[in-house]
C-alpha cells in the first residue's frame, strides 16, 4: 500500500469518526447508528465491562438514555491501517455536559471526564463503519463549583 492509499484511508476514517462525535452530540440516534456495522460491538466508557451487542440494541440503549448537552473531544487519534478494508484508530476523548436545556449558553456539569475510544473500523461496501468501539474514563474533574 502507498502512501496516497495510506492518506485516504486515513482521511475517510477520520472523517468517520468526527461525524460520529457530532451526531452524538446532537442525539442523533439514526444517523449515529449508521455509523455502525450491523454486527458492531459498542463499550462505552462509563460501563466498559458491559459491551452492548449489534446495531439494534445500540440504538435501544441510545434511545432509553435521559436526554442531556454533551460535547465529546476528540483528539490525538492515531491510525494503525491493518488492511485496505480494516483500521484500528485510538483517541483521546474529553467530554463536556449539562443538563438538556434550551436555554443558551447550556451551564455544564462542573465535572469534566477524560477517556478514550479504541475504534475497530471496517470498510463495509465501500463506507467506513464503526465495527467495535472500546471506550474508557481514566480521569474524572471535579470542579468545587454547585
Amino acid at each position: 500500500m502507498d502512501v496516497n492509499e495510506q492518506f485516504l484511508i486515513e482521511w475517510h476514517c477520520e472523517q468517520l469518526l468526527r461525524r460520529a462525535a457530532q451526531l452524538l452530540d446532537r442525539a442523533d440516534w439514526d444517523a449515529y447508528i449508521e455509523c455502525f456495522c450491523q454486527e458492531a460491538v459498542l463499550a462505552r466508557p462509563s460501563d466498559p465491562d458491559n459491551p452492548i451487542l449489534g446495531k439494534e440494541a445500540i440504538l435501544e440503549s441510545l434511545l432509553a438514555r435521559p436526554p442531556r448537552l454533551t460535547c465529546h473531544l476528540l483528539a490525538n487519534t492515531v491510525y494503525d491501517i491493518v488492511s485496505g478494508f480494516q483500521v484500528i484508530a485510538r483517541s483521546r476523548v474529553l467530554l463536556v455536559s449539562g443538563e438538556n436545556s434550551f436555554e443558551r449558553p447550556a451551564v455544564a456539569h462542573a465535572d469534566l471526564r477524560v477517556g478514550s475510544f479504541t475504534d475497530r473500523l471496517r470498510k463495509v461496501d465501500g463506507q467506513w463503519k464503526i465495527a467495535e468501539r472500546q471506550g474508557s474514563i481514566e480521569l474524572k474533574y471535579q470542579s468545587s463549583m454547585v
